[in-house]
C-alpha cells in the first residue's frame, strides 16, 4: 500500500495521508483535518477511488475537512464508538474549548469501528486497533503488508498525544502504547502532527515509553 502525505498549509490542523491499492488504485483518506489547498487538490484527484474516510479521532483539527470530503466522495465515514459524538457537537470536538472560529457541519457515521476490524481497500487490507487514551474512541490504522501506522495523535515521533481533553486518560493511554510498542516488528509511524517515525525508534527513543517501561 502506498501512504501519501497530503501537505497541509497550517501547523493546527493535523496530517492528513491517502492509503491507496497499488493494483487496484482503490484508496482511502485518513483525517482530512482542513480544505488546504493540498487537500482538495488530493480529494479531487481521487475522489473516483476513495472509498473510506478513516478517522483516528474525532478532534477538530482532524475532521474539519470530513464535510467536503464525504460530499466529494460519498465514501465511507469510519470511526470509533467513543468519538463518534465529536462528529455532531462543537464542545466534544474541542471547537468551543480552543474557540475555534470555523464552519462545522454535523455528519453521520458510516462505520463504528471495533477492535481488530478489517478494512479492505482494492486488494489491500488494514486492521483498526482501539487506542483510547488521547480521546476516548481512539484508534490507529496498521497496514501489516506495508508495515505503516496511520496513529493519529497517540503517538508522535519521540512523544504522544495529551491526555487533557474530554475522554482523555493517562492510563488509557498508557495501555494503547504498550498494545502498539508490543507489535511484531517494525512500522512506518504516520502521526497526526510532526514528522513520521519508527515504531523501532519510539520503543528506545520516545521519553514517555522509556519512562513508562522502568
Amino acid at each position: 500500500m502506498i501512504i501519501e502525505q497530503i501537505p497541509m498549509d497550517s501547523d493546527v490542523l493535523s496530517n492528513s495521508f491517502i492509503l491507496k491499492d497499488e493494483k487496484t488504485g482503490a484508496c482511502a483518506i485518513a483525517d482530512p483535518g482542513g480544505c488546504t489547498e493540498g487537500l482538495v487538490e488530493a480529494v479531487e484527484r481521487e475522489k473516483d477511488n476513495i472509498k473510506y474516510i478513516l478517522l483516528t479521532h474525532g478532534h477538530f483539527d482532524h475532521i474539519l475537512a470530513l464535510p467536503f470530503v464525504k460530499e466529494k466522495t460519498n465514501a465511507l465515514v469510519a470511526i470509533g464508538e467513543g468519538d463518534a459524538i465529536c462528529l455532531k457537537s462543537r464542545v466534544y470536538n474541542l471547537m468551543e474549548r480552543f474557540n475555534v472560529d470555523a464552519p462545522f457541519t454535523e455528519t453521520e457515521p458510516d462505520i463504528i469501528l471495533k477492535d481488530g476490524d478489517k478494512i479492505k481497500i482494492g486488494e489491500s487490507e488494514i486492521t483498526a486497533l482501539s487506542v483510547p487514551g488521547h480521546s476516548a474512541g481512539g484508534f490507529v490504522f496498521v497496514d501489516e503488508d506495508g508495515r505503516n501506522i496511520i496513529t493519529g495523535d497517540t503517538l508522535f515521533r519521540s512523544t504522544v498525544g495529551r491526555t487533557d481533553g474530554i475522554g482523555g486518560s493517562d492510563e488509557e493511554l498508557r495501555k494503547s502504547l504498550v498494545k502498539l510498542i508490543s507489535l511484531d516488528g517494525d512500522y512506518d509511524i504516520y502521526p497526526g502532527h510532526g514528522p513520521k517515525s519508527e515504531l523501532s525508534h519510539e520503543r528506545v527513543r520516545n521519553i514517555y515509553i522509556r519512562r513508562m517501561n522502568k
